[in-house]
């Protein structure tokens, strides 16, 4: 106090204590990290919503929290150049491809974009010192970047809202519960429970794009027969002549579970152009799940990286193994690419490498996959498995392949390769399903749709050659009952039909079947304009109800 009080007398005034927090709010760099997701997001406004970029968000706001308490507590203030500095590492490392990939491409970084890294590193840590040494400008500085990132954050989420407005009433043409009226004539009176005992196990496997013996063989020149001998061999009814109902995953997997045509779709005047959330929702919550839940099944989903199947909130338990879709794709924007490629391979370090995810993802699945036969409720399964599907990043025995030895061996031999593993991982999961000590149970093995033919991509589907839409429609379609009886199937049975006999033949429902119809939409710009192509890919006798003219498809 007394030296205090010199000092006053000295007419010297004492410093005054550093304050920890200057007053101001650390908003951009927590903006500018929500941008960066809702910016993918307004480009995907077809396939993705909030909810499904909700796990992203999340991240890139913790990453910006951490990006401002590390230089809060480096410099010891919580205050504007604190934000500001927060800010450049933001803004350097989720808008990284933007920002550096023209660097990269001069300095012929390819696809890693390791090259660019240091460069990148370098430019954010000189702006770091720039912001320092100009830090009287912080306060300009802090005010400039909130305006900026209002504006960039504004941008997406009018597009969103525009978006809505234009598409969201879509969303109500499907309800899951109409949909279970409609069909609840045909389910009985004594829906609990009791109609099997005890209730078998269901599996339903989709191998996506996995061909027809007959396409497999015309078109690829391969011999498949002995995945069918085997199937047969252990019990197997196999449809050597079934199509696909539509031409693409979600159409074909929604008419499935559904366990009708589309029609609802094609007829509302809401549902329109490229717009799949109304797929998306059906794939959600959809007939066939509804239905083996009543009965008290335990619903798992083994999904792919595609929105369509990667999560179904209506399951009891989703195990998709690694990144979604939007996930993967914009993980790969940001600075994680060039620091995973710059560390050595480890399973979470090749997660963003081309698709070596997928590779990582379909054998762990499998093995989850034959363990659920010792479950002691009844399980209902669903897979998805990208198998044949590309990019071909599988060999012949599911080891994984980098990038460049899969464009070595190039794509058709890729997709034949890909036939061969998903062939062992059919031989591998029938083998231990039906070699438990319980009850046999239910299973299904099929494709969603075919592989894409060499073809002219300006010509709508319903009008390409009959060849061209045998080969995408062409798919593998195989049924195990435990009591064997098959009376309800035939060759040209499609998929639209699968879950009606099945409830029919094992639940004592009674579904009449549909005719077995094939349809195609022009491209993916025009989803929901549904053509009757049946005529084309199986000729006048299989419309009569007869033998199919091509046979096998």
């Amino acid at each position: 106090m007394a030296a205090k009080a010199r000092s006053q007398q000295a007419g010297v005034r004492a410093p005054r204590p550093r304050r920890m927090w200057d007053g101001s709010y650390p908003l951009h760099p927590f903006l500018f990290a929500a941008a960066s997701v809702l910016i993918m997001m307004a480009r995907n406004l077809d396939h993705t919503s909030l909810a499904d970029v909700m796990p992203s968000l999340a991240g890139v706001l913790l990453f910006a929290l951490l990006a401002y308490l590390l230089a809060s507590a480096i410099r010891r203030r919580f205050d504007r150049l604190s934000a500001v500095i927060a800010s450049i590492w933001v803004l350097g490392s989720l808008f990284y491809t933007g920002m550096f990939g023209r660097i990269n491409d001069m300095l012929d970084g390819g696809y890693s974009m390791v090259a660019s890294l240091p460069v990148a590193l370098a430019l954010m840590a000189l702006l770091t010192v720039l912001a320092v040494f100009l830090r009287k400008a912080a306060g300009v500085l802090h005010s400039v970047l909130t305006g900026i990132a209002v504006v960039l954050l504004i941008n997406p989420m009018w597009n969103a809202a525009a978006y809505e407005w234009q598409h969201g009433a879509a969303r109500g043409v499907y309800e899951a519960e109409r949909a279970m009226e409609d069909i609840s004539p045909y389910l009985g009176t004594e829906n609990t429970g009791t109609t099997a005992t005890p209730l078998p196990d269901i599996y339903h496997i989709v191998f996506d794009r996995y061909a027809s013996e007959g396409v497999l063989e015309r078109h690829y020149g391969l011999d498949n027969r002995a995945i069918g001998r085997f199937l047969e061999e252990h019990g197997f009814y196999l449809a050597r002549s079934s199509n696909s109902n539509y031409q693409k995953t979600g159409p074909s997997l929604a008419s499935t579970f559904y366990m009708d045509y589309l029609d609802l779709l094609g007829d509302d005047e809401r549902v329109k152009g490229s717009n799949w959330h109304p797929i998306y929702k059906m794939l959600d919550d959809h007939r066939a799940a509804r239905i083996l839940k009543s009965y008290g099944y335990d619903f798992v989903q083994f999904g792919a990286w595609w929105v369509g199947t990667y999560h179904n909130p209506v399951a009891d338990e989703n195990r998709p193994h690694g990144f979604s879709e939007f996930e993967m794709i914009y993980l790969r924007r940001t600075i994680l690419r060039p620091l995973f490629h710059a560390m050595p391979d480890t399973p979470l370090t090749m997660r963003l490498d081309w698709d070596n995810a997928q590779c990582q993802r379909v054998a762990a699945q499998v093995e989850e996959i034959k363990a659920l036969a010792d479950s002691d409720r009844p399980v209902y399964v669903f897979a998805h498995f990208l198998v044949p599907h590309g990019p071909y990043n599988f060999a012949r025995d599911g080891r994984c392949l980098s990038q460049q030895a899969s464009a070595r061996r190039g794509s058709e031999q890729g997709y034949l390769d890909q036939i061969a593993y998903a062939n062992q991982i059919i031989e591998d999961i029938v083998t231990a399903l039906l070699s438990g000590d319980g009850a046999p149970p239910i299973i299904l093995i099929q494709a969603d749709e075919g592989p894409f033919p060499e073809r002219e991509g300006r010509v709508p589907w319903q009008e390409s050659p009959p060849h061209e839409l045998r080969i995408k429609t062409g798919i593998l379609n195989a049924y195990y009952f435990p009591d064997g009886d098959y009376g309800a199937l035939r060759p040209d049975i499609t998929p639209v039909n699968s879950y009606r006999v099945l409830f029919n033949s094992n639940f004592g429902t009674e579904f009449p079947l549909l005719p077995d119809r094939i349809f195609a939409f022009p491209n993916d710009r025009n989803l929901y304009e549904y053509h009757d192509v049946t005529d084309k890919v199986r000729g006048p006798a299989s419309v009569a109800g007869g033998v199919p003219a091509t046979l096998p498809q």
